[in-house]
């Protein structure tokens, strides 16, 4: 695809720099996923990244299914 515009490539992206903002990469229980805040704590996974067909076929790991974290309470040293 090719955008021709006057606009500075900054203000163009700007939009797409803004939906990854919420987006993170974590591993639950080996399984490699990335997620999207959609909550105090909650986040709604948006893709599974994995070479092992039985982390597919999981439903613990399908897109939109949510998962609760708890927050990591400061260690006390």
């Amino acid at each position: 695809m090719i955008l021709h515009t006057i606009c500075p490539l900054e203000d163009v992206l700007e939009q797409e720099n803004k939906k990854n903002d919420k987006k993170l990469t974590m591993e639950i229980n080996g399984v490699k996923l990335i997620v999207e805040e959609s909550g105090v704590n909650e986040y709604e996974i948006i893709q599974l990244i994995s070479s092992d067909p039985q982390h597919f076929l999981d439903t613990r790991y399908q897109p939109g299914e949510k998962l609760t974290m708890k927050p990591l309470l400061p260690s006390a040293t």
